[in-house]
Parts: C-alpha cells; sequence; structure tokens
C-alpha cells in the first residue's frame, strides 16, 4: 500500500490543519507519522516455502501421485518456490507474520518514529504521536512523560480506533483527522491553554511524515 495513493496534497493538507487546530486547544505537540510498512518480515518468506513444501508432499504422499523419490525434491523446490512467491501477497504475508509479530513491529516502529521526531524533547512533555501502519492496518498514539502520567495508553484507545476504522475504510487521511481532533480534546482537558498568556511555540511542525519502513 503505497503513501502516495492514500495521502494526496488535499489530504495533507487536512492533516496539517488538524493538528494545527488541535494545538490551539492545548499546549501540547501532536506529530502525524505514517510508514507503509513496519518491518520487512523476511522470515515470512521461509515458511510460505517450507508450507507450500510440506503441502505438495502431502499431497504426493496422500494421493499416490505418480512422483519418484528422485522428483520428489523437484517438486518441493517449485512448490517452495510458489509459496515464498504467494507470500509476497499482503493477505498472505500478514496471516503468516501473524498477529503478535505484526503488533511488536508496529509497536517498536512506532516508539522508534517518536524518537525519531523529537517528541521526546517537548518544554512540558506533552509531544503526542499519531502513528499509522499502513500494511498492518495498526495505529498506535504515545504521549510524552508529561501526557503519559495523566492519560496512559487507554486514554488514547477511541483515537486509534478513528484511525484503524480509517485505515480499514481504505481512507487513511480522514482517520488520522478524526485522531488528531481526539488527540486534542484530550490534550486540552489536561493541558489547557491559558487565553491570557502568549501562546507557545508550535516547536514540532503540523505535516504528516512518512516513510516506506
Amino acid at each position: 500500500m503505497k503513501f502516495e495513493a492514500q495521502f494526496d496534497e488535499a489530504a495533507r493538507r487536512r492533516i496539517a490543519e488538524a493538528v494545527g487546530r488541535a494545538e490551539a486547544l492545548s499546549r501540547g505537540q501532536i506529530v502525524p507519522v505514517v510508514v507503509e510498512k513496519s518491518d520487512p518480515y523476511p522470515e515470512v518468506r521461509y515458511r510460505g516455502a517450507l508450507l507450500a513444501a510440506a503441502i505438495a508432499t502431502a499431497a504426493v504422499l496422500a494421493l499416490h501421485l505418480p512422483v519418484t523419490l528422485a522428483e520428489l525434491p523437484l517438486v518441493q523446490l517449485a512448490a517452495g518456490l510458489l509459496g515464498a512467491w504467494l507470500s509476497m501477497w499482503n493477505p498472505v504475508e500478514r496471516r503468516l507474520a501473524g498477529a503478535r509479530a505484526l503488533d511488536q513491529a508496529v509497536r517498536a516502529r512506532a516508539v522508534r518514529a517518536f524518537h525519531e521526531n523529537g517528541l521526546h524533547r517537548t518544554t512540558e512533555g506533552t509531544g503526542v504521536l499519531v502513528f499509522a501502519s499502513l500494511f498492518e492496518h495498526e495505529a498506535v498514539i504515545l504521549g510524552d512523560r508529561g501526557i503519559h502520567e495523566k492519560m496512559g495508553d487507554a486514554g488514547w484507545d477511541r483515537a486509534v480506533a478513528a484511525l484503524v476504522a480509517g485505515m480499514r475504510d481504505d481512507d487513511p487521511g480522514r482517520g488520522f483527522v478524526e485522531a488528531i481532533a481526539q488527540c486534542g480534546a484530550r490534550l486540552a482537558e489536561h493541558f489547557p491553554r491559558d487565553p491570557s498568556a502568549r501562546p507557545p511555540p508550535n516547536e514540532l511542525e503540523d505535516a504528516i511524515r512518512a516513510s516506506r519502513t
């Protein structure tokens, strides 16, 4: 799933505007990040090859196919190559990787993105990462120390659900806009902006960040 196909200029502009609106309500700093895939999952190719070779072997033995012992390795090799090729199809790759591996990869990539984008260096510890991984159809929202102390991980559940729903509906741009609005509302509860004070500096750029992995 390519970033360019999902986030045209208009979608990127809507997301940046959503960040601006959300940050206007509080002293928080929100950074949206999207990656096409959180991990290359190289082990999936081997699993696909081994599984296909095992199925081919079982079929030869169960159906008593006219394959000699000398020919069996060739059948297994051909099946293995087919299995490795099929494992590159997204639904098959996700299934062979397994839900736990997908979750771990997305979480690890989100933590990396949090630090890559300087969210751990905001003045009041109120940086919030809104992260989506398109291949896995998963989202993570991470708050820096200040906001995490008040909300924990569960405080972002509605925002995560909105972002995941957007990806599943093939409209991740809408998901980001809705999730960012949810984050802004929660930040406003805990870190409201003082209307009589000078607006805090915008420490981090509002635009969405994107990468292949």
